[in-house]
């Protein structure tokens, strides 16, 4: 025990250092001081939610989430009536930045405009397809198949012509230059002397010569007040020409007409047998 003293540490030194290691004092912010912090971080992020949604960068945000909800509908005249929504919301956040940015006002507007234009088109081609008397019955008879905006198009192309009672129509040799369509009245074709074949409204007169570009093999006669429409055939091709659909749906109603006419030839050729 002298021995340990003598090496330089008092009894009391030795007590202190035996002992466990005191732990530090917790300090204990007090209940107004966290109150206040609440308090300032609550308005912080009032000011920050607030800015977001009122003035101008409320309605930046406000014309993206027009601009996403554009983009999920299917509709394209929906689409473009609120992407000119949301651009016209764009349009004040530019103007009224500190230094106006004219470039993005000028081109929003730009694209408000071609919205626009593209707005009233679509609504013009969706508005109701009204057809006059001659022209539904035309549509009914022989072009049901094609789509009636379609036909409205086509049927502007055609003249209409009253035919009285013994009118011969087409002559037996002559070159067809338009394409004929019965629209009511008793039609007949004289193939020869003793062969003949009624034609019914919504058949087609010249059909597979006028295409061909053959003479007509039949002569064409009225037996009683007929309506035929005529389209020139020159004016028709033309017409289709950006049209393959509409190209390709007539083409299938002169391939029906044809099957119609042969299945008509060939019936009473078979009751004779």
């Amino acid at each position: 025990m002298v021995d340990r003293l003598h090496l330089g540490h008092s009894p009391s030194t030795l007590l202190m250092s035996s002992a466990p290691p005191s732990r530090p004092l917790a300090v204990r912010i007090p209940d107004a001081w966290l109150g206040c912090a609440e308090n300032v971080v609550g308005v912080l992020m009032y000011e920050f939610v607030a800015g977001q949604v009122v003035g101008i960068n409320g309605l930046i945000n406000l014309s993206n989430i027009v601009f996403l909800v554009a983009f999920s509908v299917r509709d394209v005249l929906k689409l473009r009536i609120l992407a000119i929504v949301g651009e016209g919301l764009t349009l004040p956040y530019y103007y009224f930045q500190d230094e106006k940015l004219w470039p993005p006002i000028i081109w929003g507007a730009a694209f408000m405009i071609v919205n626009a234009i593209r707005i009233v088109a679509i609504a013009l081609e969706r508005r109701p397809v009204v057809l006059s008397d001659k022209e539904e019955q035309l549509y009914r008879v022989a072009f049901s198949s094609i789509d009636k905006r379609e036909f409205l198009r086509l049927v502007s192309l055609a003249r209409w012509v009253d035919c009285s009672p013994g009118e011969i129509i087409l002559e037996k040799g002559q070159h067809i230059s338009e394409a004929i369509v019965v629209i009511a009245g008793d039609l007949e074709a004289i193939i020869s002397g003793s062969s003949r074949m009624a034609l019914r409204p919504g058949q087609l007169i010249g059909d597979v010569s006028a295409y061909s570009g053959l003479a007509s093999p039949v002569e064409i006669v009225a037996l009683g007040p007929s309506i035929l429409a005529k389209w020139d055939l020159q004016h028709v091709r033309e017409f289709t020409a950006s049209r393959p659909e509409l190209r390709a749906n007539l083409l299938r109603i002169v391939s029906m007409d044809l099957a119609a006419k042969l299945r008509d030839i060939a019936s009473p050729s078979l009751a004779a047998e």
